[in-house]
């Protein structure tokens, strides 16, 4: 049995250039290529399980100017300093892959 992905957090900073962080992706690259991810939404103010989009911000050439890694720890920081959220645990962040994977979203839950 291979040992699970390590978790990696991303600031997602504006397009102005002035390192404004904006929102946050908790991330696992897994082994067959697929990505796991969460971000934080500012409209719908919520974690949500977003590879797609979360692919374009760290993957993009064009968006590679608009992240920055974190630590876990710097993480729980901008969440809470900046977003004004709680961080998911990891285990809250394994469930979330695991449903968004086992719905089929790309960019979900729907909205209700």
């Amino acid at each position: 049995m291979m040992a699970p992905a390590e978790i990696a957090y991303q600031a997602v900073l504006t397009s102005d250039g002035s390192g404004t962080v904006t929102s946050l992706i908790a991330y696992e690259a897994q082994p067959t290529g697929s990505l796991r991810a969460v971000l934080w939404s500012v409209p719908r103010q919520a974690w949500i399980y977003a590879p797609a989009q979360a692919s374009t911000f760290l993957f993009d050439p064009g968006y590679q100017d608009r992240t920055r890694p974190l630590t876990r720890t710097n993480a729980q920081q901008v969440a809470t300093a900046v977003l004004g959220t709680e961080l998911p645990d990891e285990a809250t962040l394994l469930e979330m892959y695991a449903e968004g994977e086992r719905m089929g979203w790309s960019y979900g839950p729907p909205r209700q």
